[in-house]
């Protein structure tokens, strides 16, 4: 993989510290440098349709004026790499208009050595990196395309028709006015696939799924194919949903994409501005059976979420966010942490959830188990919570499993809750690690 892209003569960090610490208006400074590394591929039957590879280095830049009577001006920007160091000059006359113009609440950087920041000493900045990406990323690609081929051969019921891969090496570097300077590389693992069959006196369907994770066993590339085949074939002979209010089962991405509301609800500044839909300390789930939730950040996890330092450079810090169904902690960027009173440590990382005590068998009898939405998310302010059923299996009280398709799953995510059962086998997805699978006593099912 090809490195960073060519910056122009004399615009390099070293360069836009100098110019910073130039200008007499700025009172405080920060730059955050983003190297990111990027090799693509695109797969039509199997044969390669093209393959690209890019590199790009951006700079943030945020500044600040002198605070005067408790208020300062800022202003922040990007500038990327091949720009001229006059366009920094130019960007740095049009940020002086608009912090000058911008007052906000006094805010004042953290130093190397202040309690909460991150120590570069003590970071290991390769512990976020999937080494096989980072080094050779072209042979990563050559590997995941093969894991494909093989997964795809493996289940000769589907063709299969695109594939594409896209893996990403990022560096950070952050630098402030106060000697701060720390270090990060992170990589990012992405594919999406087309996959199709005919059932016999049928048209020809196909299967669309995606996903990421921060390296390649974690994408499990061979697995996603062979479940997603699994859909295709049994999606093309579903019968139709049964209505009503019912047990229903969801499962890894849903299940993290519904428990990830909870970050918006510990959001720091959300609570600062007072757009919180909960008050800390309070109940966010009126229990009526089962082991009371609970949630924690924990950035040191590893997943899509996991950092070494936030924005700042603030370094990351285990934080119970829901304990005993109370919301008891908040997270968030060190401004608002200071407005509520509270010492900053670090953004959201990944969210983690106790695993629950039921045996998968124990979670499916007579429940509804839906393995593939159209998309389900919950909303911030309700938790009102509604996905199309693509595929789903009624596991019937005799043992029978039913493969079904259409109709929707709707409910309120909070009162869901209030009773439900959660696997005892545990996953990592996107920012999310936990229990696999819940069920909920009783969601609506609609036609």
């Amino acid at each position: 993989m090809s490195g960073p892209a060519p910056v122009a003569a004399g615009l390099d960090l070293a360069a836009i510290a100098a110019a910073l610490r130039q200008q007499p208006w700025i009172a405080q400074w920060q730059v955050t440098q983003r190297d990111s590394a990027r090799q693509e591929r695109y797969l039509t039957f199997l044969a390669v349709e093209s393959e690209r590879e890019s590199a790009s280095t951006t700079w943030t830049i945020w500044t600040a004026t002198a605070a005067v009577d408790g208020k300062q001006g800022e202003a922040s920007f990007t500038i990327q790499a091949g720009e001229p160091l006059a366009a920094l000059q130019e960007a740095l006359g049009r940020a002086h208009a608009a912090a000058q113009a911008a007052w906000n609440p006094a805010f004042t950087l953290p130093a190397a050595g202040e309690d909460g920041v991150a120590q570069a000493t003590t970071l290991a900045p390769e512990a976020l990196a999937d080494a096989s990406i980072s080094a050779d990323a072209p042979g990563a690609v050559a590997c995941l395309a093969q894991e494909f081929a093989t997964a795809v051969a493996a289940c000769p019921w589907v063709r299969p028709s695109t594939l594409e891969i896209f893996l990403t090496t990022h560096d950070r570097v952050l630098i402030n006015h106060r000697g701060l300077r720390l270090r990060e590389r992170r990589t990012h693992a992405f594919a999406e696939f087309v996959l199709l069959h005919r059932a016999p006196g049928r048209d020809e369907v196909e299967f669309y799924h995606q996903t990421e994770a921060a390296s390649l066993q974690a994408l499990a590339l061979g697995a996603r194919v062979a479940r997603a085949a699994r859909c295709v074939r049994d999606g093309a002979q579903a019968g139709t949903t049964v209505p009503g209010v019912q047990p229903v089962v969801i499962s890894d991405e849903y299940l993290a994409k519904l428990l990830d509301s909870f970050r918006a609800h510990a959001d720091a500044g959300r609570h600062a501005s007072r757009t919180n839909v909960f008050t800390l300390g309070e109940p966010v789930i009126q229990r009526r059976s089962g082991p009371a939730l609970t949630v924690v950040s924990d950035p040191s996890v590893t997943s899509l979420a996991a950092y070494q330092f936030d924005e700042q450079g603030y370094a990351p810090a285990r934080t119970a966010l829901i304990e005993a169904d109370r919301l008891v902690g908040v997270v968030g960027p060190a401004r608002w942490m200071r407005v509520l009173g509270r010492l900053p440590r670090g953004m959201a990382g990944t969210l983690v959830v106790p695993a629950g005590e039921s045996a998968p068998a124990q979670l499916l009898a007579g429940a509804l188990e839906v393995v593939a939405f159209s998309d389900l998310a919950a909303r911030y302010d309700t938790g009102a919570f509604s996905g199309e059923i693509r595929l789903a299996y009624r596991h019937h009280a005799d043992g029978r499993v039913e493969a079904v398709t259409g109709g929707s799953v709707s409910g309120i995510l909070t009162q869901a809750l209030a009773d439900c059962r959660f696997s005892r086998d545990t996953t990592t997805c996107a920012g999310y690690h936990g229990p696999r699978a819940v069920r909920f006593a009783a969601l609506t099912v609609a036609c």
